[in-house]
C-alpha cells in the first residue's frame, strides 16, 4: 500500500506514513514563484545559465547530473531550512540534526534507471554476540547484505539519514521519478540489482516534496520526455555523523558572517558533546578555520 499524497500542515499523517512506509510526500509547499527562483539557482550552480546553445543542449543529454549547492551562495537555504522538513527531519532523528548533502538532482532525457539502493548502507549492521562484527572501517557497497523488503524478525539499525527531494519540475513516471518499496525501511538489509522488486512511483507536482528514510530501498527512473525533470535532494543526518559535503570548509568567511544559528547548527558548526571542536572543545560553536589561518 502507497502513502498519500497529503497537505503540508499535517505533520501527523506524514509523520505516519513516513513510520509506516518509508516515505512521505507533500503537495503544494513551494509556489510558482518560488520555483520559478529555484530553476535559476539551479542553472547558476550548474555554470550553465550563459552558455551558448549548443552547450546547453549538451547539458540536456547529460542523462542522471548531481550540481553541488553551496549553502549562502546558492539562494536555495530557505529550503534546506524549511519548517515542514525540519519537522520531518527530527521526527525521524530527533531534535539534533545536521544537513549532510546539499544537491541539484537533474534528471536529463534519455537517462539510464538507476538501481534500487539505501542510503544507510555504511551504518554497521547490528551482530549476535558470538558473530563476526561489522567492522565500520571495512564496509564499502561491494559488500552488500541482500534480502527481502519485509520486516525484519531480528533488531535492525535506527535511522539516522532522511531524504527530502523537492520537486522543482513535475515528477512524473514519464520523466523518472523515484521509485521506492514500501515498507523495505524495516528490511534491514539491501535490495539485490538482479531482482526485481514492485515499486510505486513518486508521482508529485512541481512545488512537493517527497522525503524518505534513508533505509528505504529507492531509485530514480528512466527520463522518456524531451525535458528534463529538476530536483533539489537535501538529507539531513544525526549530529554523530560525517556529512556527505564539508560544509564548513566550503563556506567563505562574508557567507559565514551572515548565517543564522540555525543554518550555522544545520551545517555542522555547533558542537556536538565536543564532537566537531576546532580549539575549545566546550564551545558552543566551532570557530571556523579560516579564522586560524
Amino acid at each position: 500500500m502507497p502513502s498519500t499524497l497529503r497537505a503540508p500542515e499535517d505533520i501527523k499523517g506524514l509523520s505516519q506514513d513516513l513510520d509506516c512506509f518509508g516515505y512521505c510526500m507533500a503537495a503544494g509547499v513551494l509556489d510558482a514563484g518560488r520555483l520559478d527562483h529555484a530553476v535559476k539557482a539551479v542553472e547558476r550552480a550548474a555554470g550553465r545559465g550563459k552558455q551558448p546553445s549548443a552547450d546547453a543542449e549538451e547539458w540536456r543529454r547529460a542523462g542522471d547530473e548531481w550540481v553541488v549547492l553551496i549553502a549562502g551562495e546558492c539562494g536555495l537555504d530557505d529550503v534546506a531550512s524549511h519548517p515542514l522538513a525540519l519537522a520531518m527531519a527530527r521526527h525521524l532523528l530527533g531534535e539534533r540534526i545536521m544537513l549532510s548533502g546539499y544537491t541539484a538532482h537533474v534528471i536529463h532525457p534519455g537517462n539510464e534507471e538507476m538501481e534500487l539502493h539505501t542510503d544507510q548502507w555504511w551504518l554497521p549492521r547490528a551482530a549476535r554476540p558470538g558473530e563476526s562484527p561489522n567492522r565500520p572501517g571495512a564496509i564499502t557497497r561491494a559488500i552488500p547484505h541482500y534480502g527481502q523488503p519485509t520486516a525484519s524478525s531480528h533488531p535492525i539499525n535506527p535511522a539516522v539519514v532522511i531524504n527530502v527531494m523537492w520537486a522543482i519540475s513535475d515528477f512524473t513516471r514519464a520523466n523518472g521519478c523515484t521509485r521506492l518499496v514500501p515498507g523495505s525501511h524495516l528490511s534491514g538489509c539491501e535490495p539485490d540489482p538482479e531482482r526485481t522488486f514492485a515499486t510505486v512511483h513518486a508521482e508529485i507536482p512541481a512545488g512537493s516534496v517527497i522525503m524518505w528514510d534513508a533505509r528505504t530501498w529507492h531509485g530514480s527512473g528512466r527520463n522518456t520526455t524531451d525535458a528534463s525533470r529538476i530536483g533539489v535532494s537535501i538529507t539531513y543526518c544525526g549530529p554523530q555523523f560525517r556529512q556527505l559535503q564539508n560544509h564548513t570548509l566550503a563556506i567563505r568567511p562574508e557567507v559565514h558572517a551572515s548565517l543564522d544559528d540555525t543554518m550555522r547548527t544545520l551545517l555542522g558548526f555547533r558542537l556536538f558533546s565536543s564532537y566537531g571542536a576546532t580549539d575549545d572543545d566546550e564551545a558552543t560553536f566551532a570557530r571556523p578555520g579560516y579564522e586560524r589561518l
